[in-house]
């Protein structure tokens, strides 16, 4: 319950927030993409197959994301944790600004939609934020 009650404080506080709001939008969003792509999901993503700066710059946001969030997550430290989630609102943005997932190219939408899986999975950790949006 402690741990509960931590998540719940460093939410109500990042949803009272635009940056809170509108990654929860894009979560929701994600989500919503992956729910209807019909397909097995892989979290692997093919460094190749990136072929535009908006998905290059998510991803390497991402994984930077993924090393950082280690030890607040750790620690049970959500609001730093969500604080750096929401370093990722520019690019997020940018991304779904730019770039067309369900690209009729295979390759390029598996890839993708792995992005956005380990783009979710990166915010499942706190709290699923599609649900707050």
């Amino acid at each position: 319950l402690p741990d509960l009650h931590a998540r719940l404080q460093a939410l109500a506080a990042f949803m009272g927030e635009e940056t809170g709001l509108s990654l929860a939008a894009a979560n929701k969003r994600s989500g919503n993409i992956l729910r209807k792509a019909e397909c097995d999901i892989s979290l692997d993503i093919d460094d190749e197959a990136l072929t535009l700066d908006e998905e290059r710059e998510l991803y390497q946001q991402v994984a930077t994301a993924e090393k950082e969030l280690a030890k607040p997550l750790a620690n049970s430290d959500y609001s730093a944790s969500l604080e750096r989630l929401a370093q990722l609102r520019p690019a997020v943005d940018r991304f779904f600004d730019a770039v067309m997932v369900m690209d009729e190219d295979p390759r390029l939408r598996a890839n993708r939609l792995a992005l956005l899986a380990r783009m979710k999975a990166l915010f499942d950790q706190v709290a699923d934020l599609s649900v707050l949006g």
